[in-house]
């Protein structure tokens, strides 16, 4: 049990830092609950979707002295949340082979994203709420709890693709957005998944303290750090981690 819990946790921790700089960081952490530990997929999904808690933590204890909390934030996580409560009972009785199918076609989508279609970097105006916006905000934050729920993989890049596309949102705010939200959202989904049997907090809360500390250093180094060698590097390396996982799957 010792070394489950240093291994997955060393698992998650690497797989924040990695998805934080490129996206997909869940490749990194299925690749080492899956097909290392040898987790069966739901427990692996569950695990990791439960173990990011301490990063939105981490990111939100550094980016909250920068960004503001607005009224209709709250409005945005009830919605989340509904969506989240309908993800993670997805998640908890779906079929096993239907859910490697979704979880194949995921993690190909993600690499093959991350490599053709970046878009190039656009200075957003910025997002500006209004009252005829909420109905549109709630279908994107029903959405974005329902995909991060069930299926965990991707969901960071494709919420930061709706808000900065569909609202406009400044991709910082974005990112103040996201983990402002997941800080009530995340602990919700959790609690279905140990309501369900699909979590071990004897496992889950060290891989929380693990994604903590990930999270703190990827917000210290959200605006400071960024090397297109190291993320072209880390791009080619997901097509490793891909054929790994989908190996653990045959």
């Amino acid at each position: 049990m010792v070394s489950e819990v240093i291994i997955a946790s060393l698992g998650i921790f690497v797989g924040e830092l990695y998805g934080n700089l490129v996206g997909g960081g869940s490749l990194v952490t299925q690749a080492v609950l899956q097909n290392i530990l040898h987790f069966d997929i739901k427990t692996a999904m569950a695990l990791d979707n439960a173990g990011i808690i301490g990063s939105n933590v981490g990111m939100l204890l550094v980016l909250i002295r920068k960004y503001r909390i607005q009224a209709w934030h709250f409005f945005f996580i009830l919605f989340q949340m509904l969506g989240a409560k309908f993800g993670a009972l997805i998640l908890i009785h779906i079929n096993i082979a239907l859910l490697k199918s979704i979880f194949l076609i995921s993690i190909v989508a993600l690499v093959v994203k991350n490599l053709f279609f970046n878009p190039p970097v656009r200075k957003n105006t910025g997002f500006v709420f209004s009252p005829g916006k909420l109905v549109s905000l709630a279908v994107v934050a029903l959405f974005i709890g329902t995909y991060n729920a069930a299926f965990v993989i991707g969901d960071w890049i494709i919420a930061l693709m709706l808000l900065t596309t569909i609202f406009n949102f400044q991709y910082h705010k974005a990112v103040f957005l996201l983990v402002f939200t997941q800080f009530f959202t995340q602990p919700f989904v959790a609690y279905q998944y140990f309501q369900a049997g699909l979590v071990d907090l004897k496992l889950v809360t060290p891989m929380v303290c693990a994604t903590l500390l990930a999270g703190i250093i990827s917000g210290l180094i959200l605006n400071k750090l960024h090397s297109h060698k190291l993320e072209r590097l880390l791009k080619y390396l997901s097509i490793l981690l891909v054929l790994y996982l989908a190996y653990g799957l045959i």
